[in-house]
């Protein structure tokens, strides 16, 4: 059973036109003049088609968890496009108010009018995102720490000597 991934298929292009628009709109992102347009939506397809799969497999919880992490692509090229990991947040929560949106006005008849799979839809939704502005979150604080001195373990400890002066007088 595809069908979100029918449905997300269908109407891809005017998703990522939403999403586009709505970042063009956000005046706390400058990912517009910092990335064209190839760049800026590049791996929204791939976003949308792991998303819909995991909608149409009723995906829960730790599946979600592991697509995701594996999907961290996104937040590491947008680390070397030199964005900052607020506006990789806040175009990840604008992604998730265009599919809010569209899954409210479209996913009905893929659900066949039941409102509760609907809903259990969007929570789905709504947890694919958290987790990829969580591994955002992650690939930038890792990127960003800063290296940290250690010590050498003192372990094992170093021999005694056996050949101390005066010890055999003891």
């Amino acid at each position: 059973m595809d069908n979100f991934a029918s449905l997300f298929r269908e109407h891809e292009d005017a998703l990522v036109v939403a999403w586009v628009d709505a970042i063009y709109r956000e005046r706390r992102i400058d990912l517009s003049s910092l990335l064209s347009y190839r760049q800026l939506v590049d791996s929204v397809p791939e976003l949308l088609e792991e998303l819909a799969r995991l909608l149409d497999a009723r995906a829960e919880g730790r599946e979600i968890d592991d697509v995701v992490r594996l999907m961290r692509m996104h937040a590491q090229v947008r680390f070397q496009q030199n964005c900052l990991i607020d506006e990789v947040a806040r175009e990840l929560m604008l992604l998730r108010r265009v599919l809010t949106d569209f899954l409210w006005r479209e996913g009905v008849s893929v659900m066949g009018g039941d409102l509760w799979e609907l809903r259990d839809a969007v929570r789905r939704t709504d947890a694919f995102l958290d987790e990829l502005i969580a591994q955002a979150i992650i690939i930038y604080a890792a990127s960003l720490r800063p290296p940290v001195r250690t010590r050498t373990p003192n372990w094992p400890p170093a021999r005694r000597r056996t050949d101390h002066p005066g010890r055999d007088e003891v």
